[in-house]
């Protein structure tokens, strides 16, 4: 991934589009070691799938497409976007749509065959390799661009950080997920007994919900940038534009295309699900956050977004804590406070015996090392 995002950002490719999905196909420098591509994790076929609990919910979503998030990636690079927008589209749909898809798919599958070596690559997909690579006590930032990375980044965003008993900081999603799976590992799948308990089905739900959080954050966070009703966002005076407009009107900047098309990404990575469980949510926020509107960023306002991704909170598993509130240094954006309705179901804050996940699990050493270990399993096994 680090290649694709020199293609895409670093002079003297910037907006090498070609050169991002040559890389992207063939696997560029780590093609002699790793056999799976980028491009093959995000094209699974017509089977390997199948029997999935959330591919299935993607694929019909897409207007029944095998290899959706593919085809959101191809499709991003060949069109006639401005170059800002293609750049992010590319870049988010490659990671929250198909490596997010390969996470969910490993952990199923590990779940339903109590098969640990798939458990362990969905979670080696979830790190990276960056992530082990230079982690230390006094060093708490993600060093990579994956799933745990985005976590990272958007705990400092939303105020859903936490501090663990080595005062390092980690997203409470990044914890709650790494407790997940070290509680499916330990209890279950490493020794393979009990792995039709509900416990095991349970971990895995609450991984995936969790593993969502940070899509709905991105998602609020261009949102709010995007609207051109927000004076301190990317879009003001930008009402009713089209994106070919929008990249005019930006200039240089691209400020106002690259939000837009930030927030359409991460909205692409998690409408399938809202989908599922409001119809009408779904259409809200994809009218107001699809590029291809040719009548603007965000026309019914950030207001109709949130309002429509926090009404279905509860189906989706997470809470309003979870999510958090949209903020800079501690002040919280105009009109994304944290919403404050209690979830009937939240299971996604436990582990699978219902005990409430402990803090001190995780340490800066202890993630690191489990990074790099994933990192080693996941080039043993799809090698």
């Amino acid at each position: 991934m680090e290649e694709i995002l020199n293609k895409l950002e670093k002079a003297p490719a910037v907006g090498d589009f070609d050169g991002a999905i040559a890389i992207y196909s063939s696997g560029g420098d780590s093609k002699d070691i790793i056999a799976a591509t980028l491009e093959s994790l995000a094209t699974p076929g017509a089977t390997t799938m199948a029997s999935d609990t959330w591919y299935p919910v993607y694929k019909a979503y897409w207007g029944s497409q095998i290899n959706y998030a593919d085809t959101f990636v191809q499709d991003a690079a060949s069109g006639t976007l401005p170059a800002e927008m293609k750049k992010e589209l590319i870049k988010k749909g490659i990671v929250y749509q198909g490596l997010w898809m390969q996470v969910v798919h490993n952990l199923d599958k590990g779940q339903r065959d109590c098969d640990v070596k798939f458990w362990d690559t969905g979670m080696a997909y979830y790190y990276g390799s960056l992530e082990g690579e230079y982690q230390t006590s006094a060093d708490n930032a993600a060093k990579g661009n994956l799933l745990y990375a985005l976590a990272q980044k958007r705990c400092a965003e939303f105020g859903t950080c936490a501090t663990t008993t080595d005062s390092s900081t980690i997203a409470a999603v990044n914890d709650k997920v790494q407790s997940a799976a070290i509680d499916g590992s330990e209890n279950y799948l490493y020794h393979q007994v009990a792995c039709n308990d509900a416990g095991l089905e349970l971990a895995f739900k609450g991984m995936v919900s969790q593993m969502t959080v940070p899509l709905v954050q991105g998602m609020l966070k261009y949102a709010w940038k995007a609207d051109p009703a927000q004076s301190g966002g990317s879009c003001a005076g930008q009402a009713g534009n089209d994106a070919a407009t929008v990249a005019t009107n930006d200039g240089s900047t691209g400020d106002c295309a690259k939000s837009w098309a930030e927030g359409w990404a991460f909205a692409a990575a998690v409408l399938p699900q809202v989908h599922k469980c409001d119809a009408t949510a779904a259409t809200t926020i994809r009218a107001n956050l699809d590029v291809a509107s040719t009548t603007g960023p965000m026309t019914g306002g950030v207001k109709a977004v949130k309002d429509a991704i926090e009404s279905v909170y509860d189906c989706l598993g997470i809470s309003c804590t979870d999510v958090g509130a949209y903020q800079s240094s501690g002040v919280v954006y105009a009109g994304m406070d944290a919403c404050t309705f209690a979830p009937s179901n939240d299971v996604d804050s436990t582990t699978s015996s219902g005990a409430t996940v402990p803090m001190d699990t995780d340490s800066a050493a202890h993630r690191a090392g489990a990074a790099l270990a994933g990192a080693v399993v996941a080039a043993a096994v799809i090698a």
